[in-house]
């Protein structure tokens, strides 16, 4: 009998050990879907801030293709289609120009999206939703611009269009 008990024990520790392959992931494909544009980096002694022509941004569309966005002195904006996917908290980028990223891929606490090529995030970019921008620390309060972020625009141009559509009814 105890045989059988240490033989059971051993195949039902053999079956949950193989059924987790580590992937599983907190977040779901559609948390990384939208338009994202690097706001800080942490380069794993201190924060520095991302301004002008060094914010890139990330395009993450639904059918798994994308866009990367970059600012080149001599040619003004660029950027580079691609493919994507994820493995749990993993992200793969494939570049159509042949280049490709292994990132992993979390949220902070205002769900921006953290992006690091280091499993522990010791190293890390934060990517905010763009057309989000954050007032500058010296600014003074008459003076702040803030645009309102895609998913709220798209919201409210929905409601928008709803009321039109009853006022011609």
């Amino acid at each position: 009998m105890k045989k059988i008990y240490n033989l059971l024990l051993v195949a039902v520790i053999a079956m949950a050990m193989t059924s987790c392959d580590g992937w599983d992931s907190p977040y779901r494909i559609d948390d990384i879907v939208g338009s994202w544009e690097s706001y800080y980096g942490y380069n794993g002694a201190y924060e520095y801030d991302l301004v002008g022509i060094d914010v890139v941004r990330y395009d993450f569309y639904a059918n798994y293709t994308g866009r990367y966005t970059y600012y080149d002195p001599y040619y003004g904006p660029l950027y580079v289609d691609f493919d994507w996917d994820t493995y749990g908290d993993r992200l793969v980028i494939r570049y159509y120009d042949g280049d490709y990223d292994y990132l992993y891929y979390g949220y902070d606490s205002r769900g921006f999206l953290i992006l690091s090529t280091d499993s522990r995030f010791y190293r890390y970019t934060v990517y905010r939703p763009a057309g989000y921008w954050a007032p500058a620390k010296d600014a003074s309060s008459a003076s702040i611009k803030t645009t309102v972020p895609k998913f709220e625009a798209t919201a409210a141009k929905r409601a928008t269009e709803a009321a039109v559509s009853e006022k011609s009814k």
